[in-house]
């Protein structure tokens, strides 16, 4: 057996909305908390040796290090030396010798994540018994996912469909329940002639991003659409990683003007990193700084490419993107989701409306901001830093004044809309 521990120091624990308990034996609903990754398969099957059985059946696609990640519903404790063994059923086709890999992450501590490799030698099924003391340091009580490395490896090509069954091991408290959105995101409309699209799964742009590969993880991609249609987003634990995707070469994206995006971000996440990449050098815009974060529906963010581009980024060169945790720190912890993100010629706001010029003075203030535009308005929504709303003003011309005087010093930011929703956001300071 050969065995390798991997330190990567996860700061805060993510949480899902269901998943599986120890023992898994895949006979049951919440046992179907699984998803496949890195091109390899993965679904609850019969037993091929027992009718009255179901397991799950995994095949590998030849990646050295592709297949199934399950979302425990309880903690995998293993904080006791004298109880910290896993064991499963796996089922191999012949006696050729495979390896493959069991590994265990999301957790805070000293271990966030812990992993043994592990080889079969004969066909049919047998026990595997992994005993994490092996493995590393002291290990944590909160371990929440748990991944299968089919034919696993740097440099295996190898191929095969494996059977598992009856996953066990010690369990720890329950994982709490992730926040949902009650919808999914919008769907774009923007027009297919103006648009690269680099996440979409609803309107089949015809220009897109090619992709080649991922680096860091998503929580998953759920699908938010109740309705027989699909509308996934990616799913970021900001507390744990971020994720962007890269391509072979660089990219010319100069045509475009906009970098725009849906998100929903649960009540207490402070901000996240919008990074776009050329090669050796990131360019960061960050929700929560740049613009202030809302909480708890839907917003779509429309970035000028000019913000990335003025800070040195050559959109001739497009090579990867990201979205990463604010600051690149998890600290900064929470969960958010997004979905359509496209690099756009134009926005959504009409050219007048996003042209117009949006003034705040004094800013600093002490007591009042005066707002005064070029355009009507509708109303202004005040939000502190973490996205609350702590203050809205009905206006219907183009200029208000904001009482601040019952404001705490600090940062706040005006989202300033007209009649037909478009928005414009401006920074303000309260003295």
């Amino acid at each position: 057996m050969r065995q390798i521990t991997f330190f990567l120091f996860m700061l805060l624990t993510v949480t899902f909305s269901f998943g599986q308990t120890l023992p898994v034996d895949f006979e049951s609903a919440e046992d179907d908390a699984f998803e496949a990754f890195n091109g390899a398969t993965a679904a609850v099957v019969t037993d091929p040796t027992d009718a009255s059985n179901t397991v799950l059946e995994l095949v590998s696609n030849g990646d050295g290090f592709d297949g199934a990640t399950l979302t425990m519903a309880t903690y995998v404790d293993l904080s006791d030396d004298a109880n910290n063994t896993i064991t499963m059923e796996f089922w191999t086709p012949d006696a050729t010798t495979r390896s493959h890999l069991l590994q265990l992450r999301g957790a805070t501590g000293a271990s966030p994540q812990i992993q043994l490799y592990f080889d079969t030698t004969a066909a049919g099924w047998q026990t595997v018994t992994l005993n994490f003391s092996d493995a590393g340091p002291t290990l944590s009580d909160n371990y929440f996912l748990i991944d299968l490395f089919a034919d696993a490896g740097d440099g295996n090509t190898a191929t095969g469909t494996y059977y598992i069954d009856d996953i066990d091991g010690p369990n720890g408290g329950a994982v709490p329940v992730d926040p949902v959105p009650a919808t999914a995101a919008p769907i774009p409309s923007y027009p297919d002639s103006e648009v690269y699209s680099i996440f979409n799964d609803t309107n089949n742009y015809s220009t897109v991003f090619p992709i080649v590969y991922g680096f860091g993880s998503v929580a998953g991609t759920p699908d938010l659409d109740d309705s027989d249609d699909v509308n996934v987003a990616y799913k970021y634990n900001f507390g744990l990683d971020g994720f962007g995707q890269g391509e072979g070469g660089p990219d010319d994206v100069s045509a475009y003007n906009f970098v725009t995006f849906d998100y929903w971000a649960e009540d207490g996440l402070t901000g996240f990193d919008v990074v776009m990449i050329n090669q050796g050098a990131e360019y960061v815009y960050q929700v929560g700084v740049d613009e202030a974060i809302v909480s708890e529906t839907w917003v779509k963010v429309e970035i000028p490419m000019s913000h990335f581009t003025d800070l040195g980024f050559n959109s001739a060169s497009f090579f990867q993107w990201k979205m990463g945790p604010l600051d690149n720190s998890v600290d900064n912890a929470g969960i958010g989701y997004i979905d359509n993100i496209l690099l756009t010629e134009n926005t959504l706001s009409s050219e007048t409306f996003n042209a117009a010029e949006f003034n705040a003075y004094p800013n600093p203030t002490n007591d009042v901001w005066n707002i005064q535009t070029t355009e009507n308005i509708e109303t202004v929504q005040i939000f502190n830093t973490v996205g609350r709303l702590v203050k809205e003003v009905k206006v219907n011309g183009n200029t208000t004044r904001i009482n601040a005087n019952d404001l705490s010093a600090g940062i706040y930011f005006a989202k300033i809309s007209n009649e037909f929703n478009q928005t414009k956001t401006i920074k303000l300071v309260r003295n």
